[in-house]
């Protein structure tokens, strides 16, 4: 059955009121981002804002819960992609939002909704490098123990790295994979295979 007017009304409402709120999170922080500003940019009353986000540690959440939703939808999945390509294309997606690590874990202590929130994101992080340190060859134990190394390593980069130095970061983040995932096959040697076929045709 085709949604109904109200319902698409609500929908996109709902996404003006997200979008406005990322705007204004990423480049002006949490503090900054008042729900009078939100309703601002998003064209709508502030009670609208209210109404759809009781309060803004809610709006936090769920802009961030969106933005992990979309950055695990474009994450490379071929078991073709070397495992070292995949972590840095997760990193790449995280640090459009690093700017909020710290707050996510000051307001975790003080809001259920982004309590609930970052320990859905630790969980499907957690699952996707366990997913990829399997693939290195590691037994199900240590591709666990090396899943929290790596995001560890990653969640102090964004709390405590204030100059984003991303190529300083991929070197130490390839750097720890070496030491972790040593046998792991590298993305060189996973495109040796297409090359000598190419080169046999």
């Amino acid at each position: 059955m085709p949604a109904t007017r109200p319902h698409l009304d609500r929908d996109l409402k709902r996404k003006q009121i997200l979008d406005a709120a990322e705007y204004l999170l990423l480049r002006s922080g949490y503090e900054a981002t008042t729900m009078a500003r939100v309703a601002g940019r998003a064209g709508v009353a502030n009670n609208a804002v209210y109404w759809y986000f009781p309060s803004k540690d809610e709006l936090l959440a769920a802009v961030l819960r969106r933005r992990q939703e979309q950055a695990l939808a474009r994450l490379p999945t071929s078991v073709a992609t070397a495992v070292e390509e995949q972590i840095l294309a997760m990193l790449a997606q995280l640090d459009e939002v690093a700017n909020l690590t710290a707050t996510v874990h000051e307001r975790a202590e003080h809001s259920t909704a982004v309590a609930e929130m970052h320990e859905a994101f630790h969980s499907a992080a957690d699952g996707l490098l366990r997913r990829l340190f399997r693939d290195a060859g590691l037994d199900e134990t240590d591709a666990s123990q090396a899943a929290k190394v790596m995001m560890a390593l990653i969640e102090g980069i964004h709390l405590h790295e204030r100059s984003r130095d991303s190529a300083a970061r991929d070197d130490l983040v390839l750097w720890t994979l070496q030491r972790l995932a040593p046998n792991r096959p590298t993305a060189d040697a996973q495109a040796l295979p297409a090359a000598s076929t190419t080169a046999m045709n």
